[in-house]
């Protein structure tokens, strides 16, 4: 599929991070290096968000991305003023929940880049970095000189190339993700494979067996469970349409997706958890906080 035309403006950051709630309340803070998302995935409920509706101008989800300059001096200020405060080892940060930190106008404003050298001189107690990109091989050199202290997050949402064009065709092959899973893993970071939302995958076994050969931990999250709203988000993408279209079963059922954390948990226990629990159990360690 062609992708449209995307508005890339710049705008200037006003500040870096901000501070958590709902589902990732576990989290101290996010960061968002970037507005908007070129991926453009037709499930993400952002579209549906105050976020989008402040910034869209009228275009749709996906057609536009603003750079956020000077976002990684804005953050240098507030991870100093975090250290004198004597809190750095308490925050526990999600880059990113509104956007992808790694599509494609990172290579050219690399500001995903600059944070994290941010963070190698003031380290935080926890940063999780979430994309479905590839190019965050690029910077694998950064991450693994904070350790333990940086969790790499791959969405892969399904084992079947079909449904990944269907419903999310602006977005890297499946294989692009899962080689880049395991080649975070040989650089020494800790690799958490997310599958949220859990899309129709082949069966069970199947795709349980690549995660398991791809990541350290596994996240499996539903439509229901994960958009912030009961489903309710979810009803108003383009979803309920395309699954429709497709013959695929209810976009509302949760038994595939809690077979296969089921599944999972029998053979990693721990290290396989579900939605908010799962994208959180390791921030509510460094903040304390209760989901």
């Amino acid at each position: 599929m062609t992708k449209p035309q995307t508005l890339l403006q710049e705008r200037p950051a006003k500040g870096a991070l901000t501070r958590t709630g709902g589902f990732l309340k576990g989290f101290s803070h996010t960061l968002q290096p970037y507005i908007g998302c070129r991926f453009g995935c037709s499930y993400c409920y952002v579209s549906q968000s105050n976020v989008h509706r402040f910034y869209n101008g009228g275009m749709e989800w996906g057609s536009y991305v603003y750079p956020r300059v000077g976002i990684a001096e804005r953050l240098e200020t507030e991870l100093a003023t975090l250290h004198r405060r004597e809190a750095l080892e308490r925050t526990a940060i999600f880059m990113s929940s509104s956007t992808d930190p790694y599509q494609s106008a990172e290579q050219t404003y690399r500001l995903t880049r600059q944070c994290l050298s941010v963070f190698q001189k003031y380290p935080p107690g926890l940063l999780v970095i979430q994309t479905r990109a590839p190019l965050a091989a690029r910077d694998f050199d950064i991450m693994a000189t904070l350790e333990e202290r940086c969790l790499l997050n791959l969405t892969i949402e399904t084992d079947r190339e079909d449904v990944r064009r269907v419903l999310t065709p602006h977005c890297p092959s499946i294989q692009l993700r899962l080689e880049t899973a395991r080649q975070a893993r040989d650089h020494g970071i800790t690799t958490q494979l997310t599958v949220s939302p859990c899309l129709p995958f082949s069966d069970v076994e199947a795709f349980g067996e690549l995660i398991l050969d791809s990541g350290d931990r596994v996240i499996v999250d539903s439509y229901v469970a994960g958009d912030g709203g009961g489903g309710k988000r979810t009803a108003h993408t383009a979803i309920p349409g395309l699954y429709a279209r497709s013959g695929w079963e209810d976009w509302r059922s949760q038994e595939a997706a809690l077979s296969l954390y089921d599944w999972l948990k029998r053979r990693i226990g721990h290290r396989a958890g579900w939605s908010k629990e799962g994208f959180t159990r390791q921030a509510r360690r460094v903040t304390g906080k209760v989901c």
